[in-house]
């Protein structure tokens, strides 16, 4: 049987470190109606690279029209303030309508 007990916090990060080449990440996937808005959200995403110095992974997934984003910090082995930052700054962006 399954131990779907939640593993937070600190617990999490000592877990983590057990595992070879593991990381913790936070990962979004943004789904867009319009190619141009993909084009527009990239632009967003290069800017926001540039701005922060952080650099996440990112995978176009043309079928689907999305984009995903994976944004961890490589060197913490975990999610730190500059994930949650980065994040919040992708946030910001709004689709045309």
């Amino acid at each position: 049987m399954e131990d779907k007990t939640p593993v937070a916090g600190g617990e999490l990060q000592e877990q983590i470190k057990e595992l070879d080449g593991w990381v913790i990440s936070i990962t979004k996937r943004f789904r867009f109606e319009k190619w141009s808005d993909i084009t527009r959200f990239m632009q967003h995403l290069a800017e926001t690279i540039a701005a922060t110095n952080h650099h996440p992974d990112v995978t176009l997934d043309t079928g689907s029209k999305s984009v995903i984003v994976t944004v961890t910090t490589h060197s913490e082995r975990t999610v730190t303030r500059a994930d949650i930052e980065f994040a919040r700054k992708l946030n910001e962006f709004k689709p045309s309508e």
